[in-house]
């Protein structure tokens, strides 16, 4: 028998990780809040994109998003560097309306200065911000390392976890007899498919891993045109330039996939291509695959305390987007309308506590 954990940044943050973008961020600038505590020439164009718009900007702390906003689509009228260009123009031609001014001129101007141009074309400034955007994957890359390698712990919290997540709704008899895929969203690798030990037979870092110096930011490529100047930050596009690993000739799923278990993952709309690709696999409206969501108590009130229900509705909330969302694209729409209602009724839909499965484990278990 077989099942496919998915992990997101949930789980490495479980473990005891500082690895929020959020983190990262403050801790590039030093705990000042202000990009002058980086030093000019480690500067990065995201920088001055992340200080213009602030803390307060639901994009500062999810590096995707930003990435969509400025590159394809911000709103109705386009992304953040269609508005700048928009602006530039406007500026020029007197006879046109004046809008508010956009934060988005440092930007233009740090690129001017790094290109030594006075005028940079939208298509210049947009692979400048890719090119850059590279570059900024292997600074985030390298906090992570450290995080990794000053936290002892690590490893034996991320077994710990695996291990509820592997157990959960499984029988204690049938436990033994099955055999698992790992689909990480994160860069670490703590779990890896040569811990058979643990039962795994496939791991995959989606967006590359640490150990292969290949992480990458991107977008969900599902709604960008094939000529639309946004594709080479698709995650799909980026995808294309990873070295496959050697566990990736293993299928992660099938059809005789008995559980699909989901643990720290946001459910964004980023990553939305890569659910749907899953559930077409297994077959989710008419095979026998259980979805299992699982969420961890963490202190969500502002006197420490948990509201362990706001955590379920939070979650609630992000599983009926993505199952609608997976729906709207079955061919049979009457299908798409009812696939939650169908997986409660089966069953096949279930929220747990990860807690709940936490054990004891042998000592030596960690030392693999």
């Amino acid at each position: 028998m077989h099942q496919l954990i998915i992990l997101g940044n949930g789980f490495d943050l479980t473990c005891g990780l500082k690895s929020k973008f959020s983190d990262f961020y403050r801790n590039r600038m030093n705990a000042a809040c202000s990009i002058e505590s980086i030093p000019k020439d480690e500067r990065n164009v995201w920088d001055v994109i992340l200080s213009e718009i602030g803390e307060n900007d639901p994009l500062w702390c999810n590096i995707e998003s930003l990435i969509s906003a400025y590159v394809f689509h911000d709103d109705d009228l386009g992304s953040r560097l269609d508005h700048m260009y928009e602006q530039l123009v406007w500026t020029i031609d007197p006879s046109k309306p004046n809008r508010s001014e956009h934060p988005d001129n440092a930007v233009y101007n740090y690129v001017s200065t790094s290109l030594g141009k006075e005028n940079v074309s939208q298509d210049e400034l947009t692979h400048f911000l890719l090119t850059s955007l590279k570059d900024y994957e292997h600074i985030f890359a390298s906090y992570l390392e450290k995080q990794v390698d000053n936290n002892n712990k690590y490893r034996e919290k991320a077994v710990e976890y695996y291990a509820a997540i592997r157990n959960a709704c499984i029988n204690k008899a049938q436990q033994k007899n099955y055999e698992t895929s790992i689909l990480n969203f994160n860069y670490t690798t703590p779990l890896k498919s040569e811990d058979q030990q643990l039962g795994i037979v496939a791991a995959r870092n989606i967006h590359g891993s640490l150990d292969k110096t290949d992480t990458i930011f991107g977008i969900d490529g599902k709604d960008v045109a094939e000529d639309h100047p946004a594709v080479p930050f698709t995650k799909t596009y980026r995808l294309m330039s990873l070295v496959p690993y050697e566990s990736e000739t293993a299928k992660l799923c099938d059809s005789n996939t008995r559980f699909i278990k989901i643990f720290g993952h946001s459910l964004s709309r980023a990553d939305y291509s890569y659910f749907q690709s899953i559930f077409d696999t297994v077959n989710l409206y008419g095979g026998v695959t259980k979805l299992v969501f699982l969420y961890k108590k963490y202190p969500n009130k502002s006197d420490k305390t948990v509201d362990e229900q706001a955590i379920r509705e939070d979650l609630y909330s992000r599983i009926s987007h993505l199952l609608y969302e997976y729906g709207s694209t079955l061919d049979n729409k009457d299908h798409g309308k009812n696939l939650m209602h169908k997986l409660l009724l089966e069953q096949r839909l279930l929220i747990k506590d990860v807690d709940e499965n936490i054990s004891v484990l042998p000592s030596n278990i960690y030392l693999l």
